[in-house]
């Protein structure tokens, strides 16, 4: 080994690495705890300075920790919460205090289980929700209070408008997405969601395909429409004015530079 404050070279590096690759560790051991015979991989891996496996199989090292939990370190200060002994992780407060902080806007309110998907839809259903500008003839939103994940409600593993409109009109039919007519992606009102093909969704929303395909003039106000349209190899819709007008210029600058 290398004095200290010197690097190891390279024949010491590829030694040391030569001999963990070969070392041979047990394929079962037995749990002082349980005295159960069980493979080597129930028990943790730990690598302070090489492969060493701990003396207790991971059920039992589980158990250990919930008789004797450990102690918070001088770094880590414990939850703020009166007799939990879990580490503070966020606003002094532990993830299971901090989720229920941000759900419930409580660290100290008890989690809520709901016998079904309907009973959970209801309770984080606000029904006061802002009329939509494009549609206020549809009525009031029904806004998800729930989790999301930036777009739209999530109700477990599955979109929270889906279950709305599944509870309320029956089975998606298959190939169909749900089109808000709301234009609100958080409401939750079955008047609101409508089954249609991914190609109306499309046109329907807000986006860059959406409003050039709801384009009637180009830019400079030729209409996009009969002999003045033109419509290349990739399906793009072009003005042929404008696309006569380009060529005239470009005709005209390369005589220029001659």
């Amino acid at each position: 080994m290398p004095a200290k404050g010197q690097r190891m070279t390279v024949e010491q590096r590829q030694k040391i690495g030569a001999a963990q690759r070969h070392t041979s560790l047990p394929q079962e051991k037995r749990c002082p705890r349980c005295q159960e015979t069980k493979p080597a991989n129930s028990f943790r891996t730990r690598k302070p300075a090489g492969l060493v496996l701990a003396s207790y199989c991971r059920p039992c090292e589980a158990e250990l920790l919930r008789e004797k939990p450990p102690k918070p370190s001088g770094r880590t200060k414990p939850c703020q919460i009166d007799g939990c002994a879990d580490p503070a992780r966020a606003k002094n407060l532990c993830w299971t205090h901090y989720g229920r902080l941000r759900a419930h806007g409580d660290p100290l309110a008890p989690p809520i289980n709901y016998r079904n998907p309907l009973d959970a839809l209801t309770a984080r259903t606000d029904r006061n929700g802002p009329l939509p500008e494009d549609r206020p003839d549809l009525g009031q939103c029904w806004i998800w209070t729930g989790g999301n994940n930036g777009k739209y409600g999530k109700l477990g593993r599955q979109y929270a408008h889906r279950a709305a409109y599944e509870a309320a009109k029956g089975a998606i039919p298959e190939g169909l997405q749900i089109d808000h007519l709301c234009r609100n992606t958080l409401c939750v009102n079955p008047d609101h969601l409508e089954a249609v093909t991914g190609r109306t969704n499309l046109l329907r929303s807000r986006g860059f395909v959406a409003r050039q395909a709801a384009q009637t003039h180009c830019i400079h106000g030729h209409p996009l429409s009969g002999p003045n349209l033109y419509v290349d190899n990739r399906g793009r819709r072009h003005c042929r004015e404008c696309r006569t007008r380009r060529s005239r210029e470009a005709a005209a600058r390369r005589r220029a530079a001659l």
